[in-house]
Formats: C-alpha cells, sequence, structure tokens
C-alpha cells in the first residue's frame, strides 16, 4: 500500500511538472498544421489558413480561463503580441469548452489585445490532440508546425522560437 502510494504520488508530480514548465514536444514539429475554422469573440468566422498565408509566423495557443498556467502566461502573451504582431506574426488564442460572455469579460479585464477564437465544443482541440492547457503550437508560413509547447510558455521562449523563424 505504501509502495503504491509513493509511485502514484511521484506519477502526479511528474504529470504536474510537465504540465507547468513548457516542455517541448518534438513529434509534431514537421507536420502541416491541420486547418479549422472558429468564430471569435466579435462573432466572426477565422480560419487558421487564411491567417497563417497572410503571416510569417502564427502562434496558436489553447487555453481556459480558469486555467492557473494559462492565466499566468497571459501577460507574456499581450508583451509579445504588442512587439511582434507588426512584424508580420499572428498570435490567435483558442479557448476551450467556455461560453463567449465569460471568454469576453476575462479577455477585456485582463487586456488580451490579440484574437481569441471559441473551441465550445472541444471539436479543434480534439484536432490538435490537445491533453494538457495552456499548448501552444508555432507555425511557420507554409503551415508546418515547428514548435509545441506542452505546460505554461513565457515571452523569451516565444522571442527566441519565433525570431529564429523570422531570420529563416
Amino acid at each position: 500500500m505504501k509502495r503504491t502510494m509513493i509511485w502514484l504520488t511521484l506519477l502526479v508530480i511528474t504529470v504536474l511538472l510537465i504540465a507547468n514548465t513548457g516542455i517541448e514536444m518534438v513529434n509534431a514539429n514537421g507536420k502541416t498544421a491541420p486547418d479549422f475554422s472558429l468564430p471569435d469573440l466579435s462573432g466572426n468566422t477565422v480560419r487558421l489558413h487564411d491567417v497563417i498565408r497572410n503571416k510569417k509566423v502564427t502562434v496558436l495557443n489553447f487555453w481556459a480561463t480558469w486555467c492557473p498556467p494559462c492565466r499566468a502566461e497571459i501577460p507574456d502573451f499581450i508583451r509579445f503580441y504588442r512587439k511582434y504582431g507588426n512584424q508580420g506574426v499572428a498570435v490567435i488564442a483558442v479557448n476551450l469548452q467556455e461560453k463567449s460572455e465569460q471568454v469576453k469579460s476575462f479577455a477585456q479585464s485582463n487586456g488580451m489585445n490579440f484574437p481569441i477564437l471559441l473551441d465550445s465544443s472541444n471539436r479543434v482541440g480534439q484536432l490538435y490532440q490537445i491533453y494538457a492547457i495552456p499548448t501552444t503550437f508555432i507555425i511557420d508560413s507554409s503551415g508546418q508546425i515547428r514548435h509545441k509547447i506542452e505546460g505554461s510558455t513565457n515571452l523569451a521562449t516565444l522571442e527566441a522560437k519565433v525570431s529564429a523563424l523570422l531570420k529563416e
């Protein structure tokens, strides 16, 4: 019994560490980002491949308002978008399974300055195999996933990965 509890505790700690340290999952690299269309907070439909076609790099972040690591990374995404939004970089936040009014209120009160899409059915979350949030994908201008980060990320990591792609 005691041995089982130790293993379970170690397993839980490992999962929490992975979810909160921004581990990059390399198995997504080089795959084409699956296309999707979702409504934004204003009700307009946004298609991912239309965004990719018009940008040098697209940062796609899956998140929820109730998620502490998601909340923690929002200020870095705001700063990142402010700095790189005019340099051909798109940031799209895909909210998973929450009501539009709740997300809109949260986004306004937190100063989220980038497009937020609503995946109320988790269809796109399943398409991207989102098992933990936040999860961030960095997609190049040809639509290839170049990086997948599970867990929260930060400004320095986003800048390093995107700057390298902008130089290519």
